[in-house]
C-alpha cells in the first residue's frame, strides 16, 4: 500500500493481535461508540484505532514530516464489582481491563516500523460510558515519519506496438 496511514494501521493491528491475545477485535474507529447500537459487530475486549490529528512540516522537495497522533481506544464489557466490600478475587476480575491496558502499553511503547519512529504514549484517559455499560479507555501515542510519496516518479510502462 502507498499510504503510510494504511500501512501503520495494518502494522498496529498486527502488533496488538500478536502480543495481546486477550484482545478479541481490532478495527478502525468509525464512531462505533457514538452509534445507536455500539455493541453491534464488536467483540470484547475490542480496540479501535484512529489518527485524529497529524501536523505536517515541509522538508526538502515535496517531502513532508508527519507527526501523527494515534488514538487506541480500548473497550471492555466489565461487570464485576470493584467496591471495597467485594472479595478481592471479584475486585481483581473487575480491574482486568487495566491489566490489558498495561499490555497494550508494553506492546506499543517504543515499537517502530522501518518507516516510522518509535511510538511514545502521551496520554491515557477514561471515557465514562455508563450509558452503554462499557468501560472505555483511550491511549494516545505519537510517532514521526517522512512522506516521500510525491517525490517518487512513476516508472514508465513499456508498450510494444509491433504487430507480428
Amino acid at each position: 500500500m502507498n499510504s503510510p496511514f494504511a500501512n501503520l494501521f495494518l502494522d498496529l493491528q498486527e502488533q496488538i493481535q500478536t502480543n495481546i491475545p486477550e484482545i478479541a477485535y481490532i478495527e478502525q474507529d468509525l464512531g462505533q461508540l457514538g452509534s445507536e447500537e455500539p455493541r453491534k459487530g464488536l467483540q470484547f475486549p475490542a480496540v479501535l484505532i484512529d489518527f485524529p490529528n497529524t501536523p505536517f512540516d515541509n522538508l526538502q522537495g515535496n517531502n513532508q514530516l508527519a507527526i501523527p497522533v494515534i488514538a487506541i481506544t480500548l473497550i471492555f464489557d466489565v461487570y464485576n464489582a470493584t467496591n471495597s466490600l467485594a472479595p478481592i478475587e471479584i475486585r481483581q476480575d473487575g480491574l482486568i481491563y487495566l491489566e490489558i491496558e498495561q499490555k497494550v502499553y508494553q506492546a506499543l511503547q517504543g515499537w517502530q516500523t522501518d518507516y516510522c519512529q518509535p511510538l511514545s504514549r502521551t496520554n491515557a484517559k477514561s471515557q465514562n460510558r455508563n450509558d452503554l455499560g462499557l468501560r472505555v479507555r483511550e491511549l494516545t501515542y505519537t510517532t514521526e515519519f517522512e512522506d516521500r510519496s510525491c517525490d517518487e516518479s512513476p516508472q514508465p510502462v513499456a508498450i510494444s506496438l509491433r504487430s507480428e
